[in-house]
C-alpha cells in the first residue's frame, strides 16, 4: 500500500514538472519588449536565456543575442497596450516627444537623443536627464542658430505639462545683432502613439541692424481728400478736384511745414503674442499622422496725427450758375504723424501637415505640406525632414 502511495505521488510530481515547464516554455515565447541601457528597443520571444545572455526571435531581423549586462528592462507586450497598431507592436522611439515644429510635453528618455534633418538645415536634441532636454537649431551656414530647452513640469494620467524655450540670434550675419526668443508652456493630453497638445506663449525678435522692421507707415502730414469717412476728410467742389481746396491746403502745408516725410516704424523689435494646436496618431504598422499649427498675433504699426485747422482761399464751383468763386476755408489735417501701436493685431497662421513614416526605432521620415496664411497673402512650404536617433 505504501509502495502505490508512493509511486502516485512520484507520477504526479512528474506531471506537474511537465506541466510548470509547458508553462515556463509558453511564457518564454511571448512578446516581449527588450529595452537597451542605450535606449535600444528590440521586440520578439525570447528562445533562450542562460543568465549571461539572451536569444531572442525578433519580429524584423531574426535572431540575435543580447547580453543581459546591456539590458535595462524587459516587459511583456500586452495585446490591448496603447503601443499595439494593427496587431503589431509599434516602440515608441525618440520621435514620439516631436511633430513637425512644435513639441508636446512628454519628456526624451534616458540616452535618447535624436537628430533632425531639414532642407533648410539640421538640429541635434539631447536628453540632459527624464525632464530636461536641450538642442541646437540652425540653418546650413549656422545663421541663424539657436538653443532649445524643454522642461517636464508634470507627468501623471496621460496629463503632461513642460515649458519650453528658444533663444537664438543671426550668427554670421550682421555679427549676432538680431537676436530673439521663443517662451512656451505646454499641456499634452496622451500618451507616446497618441496625443494632442496646446500650447501658448510669446516670441520677440530685437532688431539691431535695421534689416527686418524697416517699414513705411504714411506721411508725416496729411491731407485726406478721398473719403469723408477719413478722419482729416477735405471736401472738393466736384469729383474730380480741380477746383477744390486740396491743392490750396496742399500749398498751405508746405510753406508752413515743408513736405511731408516719410514715418517709418519706431522700434527695431517685434514681439506676438503665439497659440498653437498639435496632435499626432498613428495610421497603418509605420506611419502617423501629425497636425501641427501656430497663430501669431502681433500688434499693427500705425501713424498717429495731431489736428490742426488750416485757413485757406480756395475757388469753390456753383453748379446752378456755372460759376466759380474765391471763398476762404478753414479744414482740418493732420500733422507730426508718428508711428504708434494700434489696438488692432496681425495675424500669421502656419499650418503644418505632415507624415511620419518610422522605418524602424531609430529611423524616420517625415514629408510635412506646410504653408502660411497672412491677412495680405498665403503660401505653400512643404518641406521633408529625416529623423536619426544616436
Amino acid at each position: 500500500m505504501k509502495i502505490s502511495y508512493l509511486i502516485t505521488l512520484i507520477f504526479i510530481f512528474f506531471q506537474l514538472s511537465i506541466i510548470s515547464q509547458d508553462i515556463d516554455s509558453t511564457d518564454s515565447k511571448k512578446l516581449v519588449l527588450i529595452t537597451k541601457n542605450n535606449g535600444g528597443e528590440f521586440i520578439g520571444e525570447i528562445i533562450s536565456d542562460d543568465g549571461r545572455e539572451i536569444l531572442l526571435m525578433t519580429t524584423t531581423i531574426g535572431k540575435i543575442y543580447i547580453n543581459k549586462s546591456d539590458i535595462s528592462g524587459i516587459t511583456l507586450i500586452d495585446e490591448k497596450s496603447t503601443n499595439t497598431i494593427n496587431g503589431e507592436f509599434r516602440a515608441e522611439g525618440p520621435f514620439t516627444t516631436r511633430y513637425f515644429f512644435t513639441n508636446n510635453s512628454l519628456p526624451l528618455k534616458k540616452n535618447e537623443h535624436y537628430a533632425m534633418i531639414q532642407l533648410y538645415g539640421p538640429e541635434v536634441h539631447f536628453s540632459v536627464s527624464d525632464k530636461l532636454s536641450l538642442g541646437i537649431m540652425a540653418s546650413w551656414i549656422a545663421s541663424p542658430i539657436a538653443i532649445a530647452s524643454k522642461l517636464c513640469l508634470y507627468s501623471k494620467n496621460n496629463i503632461h505639462i513642460s515649458l519650453g524655450n528658444i533663444f537664438g540670434n543671426s550668427g554670421y550675419v550682421e555679427q549676432g545683432k538680431v537676436f530673439g526668443g521663443l517662451h512656451w508652456l505646454t499641456i499634452t493630453k496622451g500618451d507616446r502613439m497618441k496625443n494632442f497638445s496646446f500650447s501658448a506663449g510669446y516670441g520677440y525678435i530685437a532688431d539691431n541692424a535695421n534689416l527686418l522692421f524697416y517699414d513705411y507707415l504714411g506721411e508725416s502730414y496729411f491731407i485726406q481728400s478721398y473719403s469723408p469717412n477719413q478722419k482729416y476728410f477735405v471736401p472738393r467742389s466736384n469729383s474730380w478736384g480741380f477746383n477744390g481746396p486740396y491743392s490750396a491746403v496742399s500749398d498751405e502745408m508746405i510753406s508752413q511745414f515743408g513736405y511731408s516725410e516719410p514715418v517709418y516704424t519706431s522700434t527695431n523689435t517685434q514681439s506676438a503674442y503665439i497659440l498653437s494646436l498639435a496632435g499626432i496618431i498613428p495610421v497603418g504598422k509605420k506611419a502617423s499622422l501629425i497636425f501641427d499649427s501656430m497663430l501669431l498675433l502681433n500688434q499693427k504699426n500705425g501713424v498717429q496725427y495731431d489736428d490742426y485747422e488750416v485757413t485757406v482761399e480756395h475757388e469753390e464751383w456753383n453748379p446752378s450758375t456755372g460759376q466759380t468763386t474765391l471763398v476762404n476755408g478753414t479744414f482740418t489735417v493732420g500733422i507730426n504723424g508718428r508711428a504708434v501701436k494700434e489696438s488692432s493685431f496681425n495675424s500669421t497662421v502656419l499650418f503644418m501637415p505632415s507624415l511620419r513614416i518610422n522605418q524602424s526605432y531609430e529611423k524616420a521620415f517625415q514629408i510635412s505640406l506646410a504653408g502660411i496664411i497672412t491677412q495680405n497673402e498665403s503660401f505653400p512650404i512643404p518641406t521633408i525632414s529625416w529623423l536619426r536617433k544616436f
